[in-house]
């Protein structure tokens, strides 16, 4: 469930990571038990036939009381709050559980260290698709044959990981150096296979007051950010304003307003901000995608008002740090 830990150190020059299942074709006998490993933050979701993979948030309440550092009410007061869908928050990790095609087997969210692998034995032939529930587009597929076909070896699996590790890297090398339109910043960078660069492309902008940029999702992502702004460094000092705010996905929820929505209601031009925009600097898009499962939007643009330097976050991903000058 992630790229095996003994290739993981070869990804880090990139700053990419993959949201694929390695490998993402397994064939076995009917009977056998395939254990899925967790590596990286990621799920596994046997569904029922025809079913599909749970979704990530559901519906906790209703967002309140939350003002913004002047006092005023943001906009989303009144709006559903969020949280992890309930249905991720019971783990399997370390146990042994059978999968028919009829009930739905789930690994569970991540939440934790050192977990073990879920074992899940195969009771009936056939072809089946399992997916992460936290990527939408991550996904495998397992074949179940009758006990007397021919099935690939262990040696032969291991084989179709190491290629698929190779083809993985050699699309990470390239992600970071992709050329991105004017008066746009790409919040992450896709690859194919869920192939993702960590970062803001370019990592630093500089621009003329009175400049609007456009903070989007590229196609094909299975990753879900943010393009936030305001005091405070959400990864290195969890206690400062965004520090907070990217603190309520350490949980299961409720989550802040503030972390799901775009600080702007949707609808109209582009906000413009100055370093006492909200009375602290504060903008986000919000959470942002590209997946046609969720109504999230994939962008978000912001004006820039007064000079000096703007420093951005993803709330979800806080080593994610990019700078626009504004001169």
């Amino acid at each position: 469930m992630g790229v095996p830990p003994a290739s993981q150190k070869a990804f880090q020059p990139t700053g990419s990571d993959v949201n694929d299942f390695f490998p993402h074709g397994v064939t076995v006998h009917v009977g056998d038990s395939i254990k899925f490993a967790p590596v990286g933050f990621h799920t596994v979701d046997l569904v029922p036939k025809g079913g599909l993979p749970l979704p990530l948030f559901s519906v906790v309440g209703k967002v309140s009381n939350e003002n913004d550092a002047a006092g005023n009410p943001f906009w989303f007061n009144g709006q559903d709050q969020f949280g992890f869908a309930t249905g991720l928050l019971t783990q399997n990790y370390g146990k042994k559980l059978t999968y028919n095609g009829t009930k739905r087997v789930d690994s569970g969210l991540p939440l934790g260290n050192k977990l073990k692998p879920l074992t899940v034995k195969f009771k009936k032939k056939g072809s089946f698709t399992y997916y992460c529930d936290i990527h939408p587009g991550m996904k495998g597929k397992v074949s179940v044959k009758g006990r007397k076909a021919k099935v690939p070896s262990k040696k032969a699996d291991a084989k179709v990981v190491k290629t698929q590790v190779k083809a993985a890297l050699g699309i990470a090398k390239k992600l970071s150096s992709k050329t991105v339109p004017a008066n746009t910043v790409d919040v992450g960078e896709a690859g194919p296979h869920g192939v993702e660069y960590y970062g803001f492309l370019p990592g630093t902008v500089t621009v003329p007051v009175g400049t609007t940029l456009e903070f989007r999702m590229t196609k094909g992502s299975y990753e879900t950010h943010t393009a936030t702004t305001g005091p405070g460094d959400p990864e290195n000092d969890p206690n400062s304003y965004l520090g907070q705010v990217a603190g309520t996905f350490q949980g299961p929820g409720p989550f802040l307003g503030q972390a799901i929505y775009p600080s702007e209601k949707p609808g109209g031009a582009a906000a413009t901000i100055t370093p006492t925009f909200h009375g602290n600097g504060f903008w986000s898009t919000g959470v942002i995608d590209t997946s046609n499962a969720t109504p999230l939007p994939a962008s978000g643009s912001v004006k820039f008002g007064a000079k000096g330097d703007y420093q951005f976050y993803c709330l979800i991903h806080p080593f994610m740090h990019g700078t626009v000058k504004v001169q």
